[in-house]
């Protein structure tokens, strides 16, 4: 009698977590190791995504095939980059190469594509903000680098760019701030933020910076080590009013 209703409890127990689990998993995107999971409204995986890279050599040609992946801090959106790069055996010389980064709802469908996205010298070709509406996108083209923020439908919202190398990016958490790490090669970097709301712009030279580095926080100020470098939010300096030029008197009229 105790043995059954120990089973009777721990089946219970182990109903409600499998519940709980599947609620966890309703309309959410998950990234693992090597897949990018998405669960529909049940709790059920209808779709992966598999990560990685795969090479494949024949003859005076080598196929190199990309994939990679993330998803947002809330499981509402997710990426994939799926790049394909064709060299010579010595890979001394790209031969052929072909991407597309792809944007992913709650509904696990494509909500838009691009066709210059790519990966910057650090880091992923997007970033989200923490609620996943608000992104950063690396594009590349023969123009340069640019530095690309849209919202989750894929509007632009605002730009930056082209940049001839871009080695970083980052967005704030809450998605009104960004940031662009580039430099001209053989010459030291520089950083371009972003106030996505009023559509402001703030270059800083790397030799004003402490070690070269610098960041953003959500209220726009910009630190370099433990200093405040510049605040998006201070007001504007006043212009001081143009003085009134000095009064003339006209001559007076001889008799």
């Amino acid at each position: 009698m105790i043995l059954s209703a120990l089973a009777l409890a721990s089946g219970m127990a182990w109903a409600q977590s499998t519940s709980t689990v599947q609620q966890l998993r309703s309309n959410v995107w998950l990234k693992q190791s090597s897949s990018l999971l998405f669960y529909d409204s049940s709790g059920n995986l209808t779709s992966e995504i598999g990560l990685g890279t795969w090479e494949d050599s024949s003859g005076s040609r080598v196929r190199i095939h990309e994939i990679r992946g993330g998803a947002s801090a809330n499981g509402q959106f997710s990426w994939t980059l799926d790049r394909i790069q064709i060299w010579n055996p010595p890979r001394t010389k790209l031969l052929e190469s072909r991407r597309t980064l792809r944007f992913f709802g709650t509904a696990g469908k494509e909500l838009w594509s691009r066709s210059e996205a790519d990966v910057p010298e650090t880091g992923e070709p997007l970033l989200f903000s923490e609620d996943g509406k608000t992104v950063v996108v690396a594009l590349s083209t023969e123009k340069g680098w640019t530095l690309s923020v849209r919202n989750y439908l894929g509007s632009s919202l605002m730009e930056a760019g082209p940049f001839p190398k871009l080695q970083a990016m980052a967005i704030t958490r809450n998605g009104r701030f960004a940031m662009a790490k580039w430099l001209v090669p053989d010459q030291s970097a520089s950083h371009t933020f972003l106030d996505i709301k009023t559509k402001a712009r703030k270059d800083i030279p790397s030799g004003e910076l402490y070690l070269g580095l610098a960041r953003i926080d959500d209220t726009g100020r910009i630190f370099s080590g433990r200093k405040m470098i510049f605040d998006f939010g201070a007001p504007l300096p006043e212009t001081p009013p143009t003085p009134a030029p000095p009064a003339t008197r006209e001559p007076a009229s001889s008799p």
